[in-house]
């Protein structure tokens, strides 16, 4: 009698010999799920499938009706959703989306505007600060203190 399972090495270590039946023994559980779900979707169709006809059958006439009579009342609902809500936001779609040149130019016109104008404010702190120097070319706060003489008044006689 031959087997369809390996033949297994003695000098295999155990955990190698089980690892190859792992792959037919997923298998067999995939077949065996797979039959079981569908004999349990058949027996489910099967029950209910003439039950609900015969309850469903008067439903749908009276789902039917309903939907007659509420028919103006869907129709209303549908221009007010229309008139209320659809036509306003697709005019707004509509604005922005010719308007959307107009703002990404706008946009990049201030984007550009403040780093020219951070470029423009230190060059013009590096020039004030390069004619602050002096000759010798110390800073102004490295500049020895003045003395200033005091308020003499003279007496006119």
């Amino acid at each position: 009698m031959t087997s369809s399972a390996p033949s297994v090495n003695p000098e295999q270590a155990p955990i190698s010999v089980l690892i190859q039946y792992i792959p037919i023994s997923a298998n067999y559980f995939a077949k065996t799920a797979r039959s079981l779900f569908r004999f349990a979707s058949w027996l489910l169709r099967r029950t209910l499938s003439y039950p609900s006809a015969i309850i469903l059958s008067p439903l749908a006439i009276l789902f039917s009706i309903s939907l007659y009579i509420l028919a103006p009342v869907t129709v209303f609902m549908q221009v007010l959703l229309d008139v209320f809500v659809l036509m306003p936001y697709n005019m707004v779609i509509y604005l922005v989306d010719a308007m959307y040149p107009v703002y990404v130019f706008c946009g990049v016109a201030c984007i550009t505007g403040v780093i020219v104008g951070v470029l423009a404010r230190q060059l013009v702190f590096w020039l004030v600060e390069l004619g602050r120097l002096d000759k010798v070319g110390r800073l102004p706060e490295e500049r020895p203190t003045e003395v200033v003489a005091e308020k003499v008044e003279w007496d006119e006689a």
